[in-house]
């Protein structure tokens, strides 16, 4: 005996007939106008750049190794991966103790000290030049360092001029794992000593 085939017709017109209960279809009109709603706004959305640049800018610092004033050799890849540390290149074409990064961070060393973390600044001067300039401040808390191999730390930095060949005053901060978290260069977004202290304390 032949099974008897469902009638199909039958079954689509039941179906037609069903009644969804009222509060399933508020819920799926709901739904759905939310969607469109949440589509419709994307794709009208433009995306603004950072308000601050320099916070968005982090990348592995490169490490260097370069002379202080009393051409002892400071190795930066030490401070790496133990301590949190501040490069600030200095213009010192009139002497290093006439650049306004260099009389910030000693205007404000007490700042940087809570901030805790190593600081460090770059000149394209010679040791000897870098200690004249040291002693008409009456030192410094922190040392000068000379880049004399065509400035090649500037420029890892981006803290030069490379048509021109100059140097440009810049304050790079790093974290502990070599991360560079906060740039400024001079003239537009140098800031200030007072900013710099403070940022140094935000990395860890």
């Amino acid at each position: 005996m032949d099974n008897p085939s469902p009638d199909i017709g039958s079954f689509e017109t039941s179906l037609s007939r069903t009644r969804w209960p009222r509060w399933i279809t508020w819920l799926l009109s709901i739904t759905a106008a939310s969607l469109l709603a949440a589509v419709a706004w994307k794709g009208s959305r433009t995306y603004d750049p950072p308000a601050t640049p320099e916070r968005a800018f982090i990348r592995q610092a490169p490490v260097f190794q370069l002379h202080d004033s009393s051409m002892k050799l400071m190795r930066l890849q030490r401070y790496v991966g133990r301590s949190k540390f501040l490069v600030a290149f200095v213009d010192a074409s009139q002497g290093a103790d006439q650049s306004v990064v260099t009389q910030g961070l000693r205007e404000r060393w007490a700042e940087f000290e809570r901030a805790g973390g190593v600081v460090m600044a770059v000149t394209a001067t010679r040791p000897v030049e870098n200690r004249a300039a040291i002693e008409r401040l009456g030192g410094l808390p922190f040392p000068l360092l000379s880049d004399l191999n065509q400035m090649e730390v500037h420029r890892q930095y981006d803290a030069c001029d490379a048509k021109q060949g100059t140097s440009r005053e810049a304050v790079i901060i790093v974290d502990r794992a070599g991360l560079i978290r906060f740039v400024h260069y001079a003239p537009d977004s140098l800031g200030t000593a007072e900013q710099w202290a403070r940022e140094l304390a935000q990395v860890r």
